[in-house]
């Protein structure tokens, strides 16, 4: 009965010890961010550079800049989804649709297409998509019932650091970084539609 029970507890150590072999201690290597980039024949820029404005307005970016002769194309900040808002597509992610319906987080996006070596003469057009994403910061306001909470983010209240009011000038943007999940979402729906457009017509031959 001894030597089966020192068996039982050997085995069982055994066991335990093998459980813990299989859990790895190092560190986690994050996935490698997706392409934010495709490049087209240096002919096919064009049609390139009206996809992506194409793409950017039916996403509902408002167009703040476009420079044809520098390929820049940006967008104004708008927003981004909230959780009620089924029909929009600026949130490429289940946690960044919860922090866009917690927070007032807005997004703008920067889209490059141009030549892909830094002379004039390159034969390959290269697109790149930027999607910057940004955060409110306002200062804390002073409320003493239940009424004043639902002007929290008015400008009626005074703040906690002793302002009579808040005004709009003391919101500030902070910079969040980039969004890579929008932005291969963005670049995917450019590449799309840069390949469901007709090709132009070939010019005609003389007579």
């Amino acid at each position: 009965m001894k030597a089966a029970a020192l068996g039982f507890r050997l085995a069982s150590s055994c066991w335990v010890i093998s459980l813990t072999g299989c859990v790895s201690t190092g560190r986690v290597v994050p996935d490698p961010p997706p392409p934010t980039s495709y490049s087209v024949a240096a002919a096919d820029a064009d049609r390139l550079w009206a996809a992506a404005e194409q793409t950017l307005r039916q996403q509902q970016f408002g167009i703040d800049r476009l420079d044809r002769r520098t390929g820049l194309m940006t967008t104004f900040p708008v927003g981004s989804q909230h959780w009620f808002e089924f029909w929009r597509r600026d949130v490429a992610t289940t946690r960044d649709w919860a922090e866009a319906s917690l927070n007032p987080i807005r997004r703008w996006v920067e889209v490059s297409v141009a030549p892909d070596a830094p002379t004039e003469s390159s034969d390959v057009a290269r697109l790149t998509v930027s999607v910057h994403k940004e955060r409110l910061s306002t200062p804390d306001r002073q409320f003493n019932s239940s009424g004043a909470a639902y002007q929290y983010f008015g400008s009626s209240l005074p703040s906690t650091t002793g302002a009579v009011r808040v005004a709009p000038l003391d919101d500030r943007w902070l910079n969040q970084g980039r969004d890579t999940a929008m932005e291969a979402r963005l670049l995917a729906a450019i590449i799309d539609q840069f390949r469901s457009a007709p090709l132009p017509a070939p010019p005609l031959s003389p007579n």
